[in-house]
């Protein structure tokens, strides 16, 4: 929901460039399955990224083109995911008998309310979520913003891999459709952690907690989950938990985590229906199954609906 960089049909792979590597999903849908034809994990130099996104174009290009060769096979068309701190997303209501054109006109009068930069400066985007529960004759209308400049360094380092991103969206929205989650997801990454709740609506509200360097994962995540829970007094606990990212890989985690926390605790996997094409090994797709959520959901995109 994030950059129209492209308007080509059919599967695509699912990239996420996320510290401390890029992760590539390459699925086939056949009669309505998923088969997962690769995946890798490529390591990113430390100087490549900051603050979470690109610093240096040509460090991730060289990088990504590593691992397109070894696991995209001919395929180089993409869904790419951005942070889904980098994005500023906002729930809508509008009347029910806009149509698109009618959407794009009002757009630039909308996003100026909550966009914090100049309109010339964003790539704003729609997605139309179906009837106003709350108000008839309404629609509910998810608008999305993020810079250009995170494009511009995106687009540049696609091209130093040959790839050409079709969708760029939040990573959330991409967990959601691997995972269905509902409830709480804890992202562990190698330097951030970030908390996703959704609920009934289409836009997950979520929490970001700097990851120790080195630290204790399991006090981290557990003081993390703490507060996050007592930030809304009267709040009941979660039925569970789902632990996703490269820093929530160790087997043991959510016996750990469960221990302090005294709720049900596990890897998130997002490969658990699906098929695997001949020669693929499941035992090290499961091991790598819980930070390849983002990449897996990328790569279960089916349309182009993305930013213009």
């Amino acid at each position: 929901m994030l950059g129209r960089l492209g308007k080509d049909a059919g599967s695509l792979l699912g990239i996420e460039i996320t510290p401390p590597f890029i992760r590539l999903v390459r699925l086939r849908r056949h009669r309505g399955r998923y088969s997962v034809q690769a995946w890798a994990l490529e390591p990113l130099p430390v100087t490549a990224m900051h603050n979470g996104w690109i610093a240096d174009p040509e460090q991730v290009g060289a990088a990504l083109l590593q691992v397109v060769r070894r696991s995209a096979g001919s395929v180089r068309r993409a869904a790419i995911a951005l942070p889904a701190g980098l994005v500023i997303e906002k729930l809508l209501s509008m009347p029910a008998d806009l149509d698109d054109e009618a959407i794009i006109e009002r757009l630039p009068a909308d996003a100026g309310q909550f966009v914090p930069f100049a309109l010339e400066d964003a790539a704003v985007d729609f997605q139309v979520m179906g009837p106003d529960p709350d108000a008839s004759q309404h629609q509910r209308v998810v608008v999305a913003a993020c810079h250009l400049a995170l494009l511009d360094v995106l687009q540049a380092s696609l091209e130093t891999a040959g790839v050409r991103a079709c969708v760029v969206e939040p990573d959330s929205h991409a967990l959601q459709r691997a995972l269905q989650v509902d409830g709480l997801l804890l992202q562990a990454e190698a330097d951030v952690l970030v908390i996703h709740e959704w609920g009934e609506g289409p836009v997950s509200m979520r929490r970001e907690v700097r990851m120790p360097a080195p630290g204790d994962v399991v006090q981290c995540l557990a003081t993390a989950v703490d507060n996050y829970l007592l930030s809304s007094p009267g709040r009941a606990l979660p039925d569970q938990l789902l632990l996703a990212g490269a820093a929530a890989v160790d087997p043991d985690l959510p016996r750990q985590l469960q221990q302090h926390l005294g709720v049900k605790v596990r890897h998130a996997d997002p490969f658990k229906h699906l098929l695997l094409a001949p020669g693929l090994q499941s035992c090290v797709l499961t091991a790598q199954a819980s930070c390849l959520a983002v990449a897996c959901g990328l790569a279960m995109r089916e349309d182009n609906r993305c930013l213009a």
